[in-house]
C-alpha cells in the first residue's frame, strides 16, 4: 500500500514517470493480493492516470492497462 501512496504523491508533484515506476512496483507486489485497500489503491492509480490516457505516454498507458487487468481479476 505504501508504494501506491508514494506513486500518488509523485503524480501530484508532477513526476509522472516516477509515479509510473513506483506504481509498477506496487502492481508487481499486489499480484494475488485481494484486499479492499489494495483495490482502492489501484482505483486511485487509474483515476490519477485518467488525464494522460489519450496523450500517448507509454509509461502511463502501461500502468493503466496493468491496473485495469488487476481490477478485472479481483472485481
Amino acid at each position: 500500500m505504501t508504494l501506491g501512496y508514494l506513486g500518488a504523491l509523485e503524480a501530484q508533484q508532477g513526476s509522472l514517470e516516477a509515479a509510473c515506476d513506483v506504481w509498477g512496483q506496487a502492481l508487481d507486489i499486489m499480484q494475488g493480493v485481494q484486499s479492499g485497500r489494495a483495490r482502492e489503491s489501484v482505483i486511485t492509480m487509474r483515476r490519477m492516470l485518467s488525464p494522460y490516457r489519450n496523450r500517448g505516454i507509454s509509461a502511463a498507458a502501461e500502468i493503466d492497462a496493468r491496473a485495469r487487468e488487476l481490477l478485472g481479476r479481483v472485481a
